[in-house]
């Protein structure tokens, strides 16, 4: 009888611990919400490009565009216990050379007054519905402010999603930042193929240590540099625009690449005079025994390193040029030769973040 008593009492606390949380869903917040996202205004939920790229940039990058790579969520909470759940676009939450938690799973780090950050490692569960739960979450002291930063997945949508807390603690979502973003466009890389979380993708990196918002229009095997898609970036009123589509455009001739970076420069300088960076490729992994490989950095950093030569004798001197050698990535840097790792992602953004700090004159945290 008294395990039967038993029972029903933690029954009747489980259901208690339910019932005493409070949901909040960023949609509903009665103002603008989404960080690091560019077309705040134009985009309903979590996506990258605004309804009207739809039709005018290709399928292949509309479709990509719908993955929330680079966008996050700030609030405010005294809660001791936070639950996200949220639905994605795809159940595809893996892929062979990415886990789940890279592809489909968010990130959660919180920051105090003092500019001190704290990565939460909560217990996460991948189904119908995913669920990342962070509990027993130390108070602030007196003289402490915590703001979370929630980071989402990088190779998914999001179709829904709900932070918990419980019920009776303090909760308020951060407005979008009103600074002036940098806009990296690039490749599968820039979109954080294939680091093991969201925060991980060297623009997040780069972001997090800036503290400064950074849009990512990484396009997985599409960073094509093509008009259509940079019409939008043009349209994006950025500090610093970081050119890194080599990858993608690397089986063109020099002479190809040379002229699409020359364009691609001309396009936004039409709407901006913001400095702009071009970034040499960052190589293969398995150079040194695949020629053709070999062959087509050498080409397409030699186009590169050319257009940046043409653009500044030409009077541009707000363009500038991060090596190869900068980069300094070596042969266990990536997953599969080309796809970086959470280190080759860390090397990546320490060498931008070298670049970016004195173009912008920004200190690293």
């Amino acid at each position: 009888m008294k395990r039967i008593f038993g029972l029903l009492l933690l029954l009747l606390a489980t259901s208690s611990l339910y019932a005493q949380t409070a949901w909040y869903d960023p949609q509903q917040a009665g103002f603008d919400v989404m960080q690091n996202q560019a077309f705040v205004d134009q985009i309903k939920g979590y996506s990258r490009l605004p309804e009207s790229a739809k039709g005018v940039v290709r399928d292949a990058v509309w479709n990509l565009s719908r993955h929330s790579a680079g966008v996050a969520i700030f609030f405010r909470t005294d809660s001791p216990d936070i639950e996200i759940k949220y639905t994605t676009t795809s159940r595809s939450y893996a892929m062979p050379h990415m886990p789940s938690t890279g592809v489909s799973g968010i990130d959660l780090y919180r920051v105090d007054n003092r500019g001190e950050w704290c990565y939460l490692a909560g217990g996460y569960s991948f189904g119908d519905q995913i669920t990342y739960k962070y509990n027993d979450l130390p108070k602030a002291s007196a003289d402490q402010e915590f703001e979370y930063r929630l980071y989402l997945p990088l190779y998914n949508g999001v179709k829904s999603l709900q932070i918990g807390v419980n019920e009776g603690c303090e909760f308020e979502f951060v407005p979008t930042s009103t600074q002036k973003p940098i806009v990296l466009y690039g490749t599968s890389i820039a979109q954080g193929g294939c680091c093991s979380r969201p925060a991980m993708a060297w623009g997040t990196i780069v972001h997090r240590e800036l503290d400064y918002p950074l849009v990512n229009l990484g396009f997985s095997g599409n960073g094509h540099m093509e008009p259509e898609v940079l019409d939008y970036i043009a349209k994006i009123d950025a500090s610093l625009y970081i050119l890194d589509c080599l990858p993608n455009v690397a089986n063109r001739s020099l002479d190809e690449i040379y002229q699409l970076l020359i364009s691609a420069v001309e396009q936004i300088r039409q709407k901006s005079q913001a400095p702009i960076l071009l970034v040499d490729h960052v190589g293969f992994g398995d150079e040194k025994t695949d020629r053709v490989n070999r062959e087509k950095v050498q080409t397409a950093n030699a186009a590169n390193l050319k257009a940046y030569e043409t653009l500044r004798k030409q009077g541009d001197k707000s363009v500038y040029y991060l090596s190869r050698q900068e980069l300094g990535l070596d042969m266990d840097s990536t997953v599969d030769g080309i796809h970086l790792t959470d280190w080759g992602m860390l090397q990546q953004a320490e060498a931008v973040l070298r670049k970016v700090g004195k173009i912008l004159r920004l200190r690293t945290r």
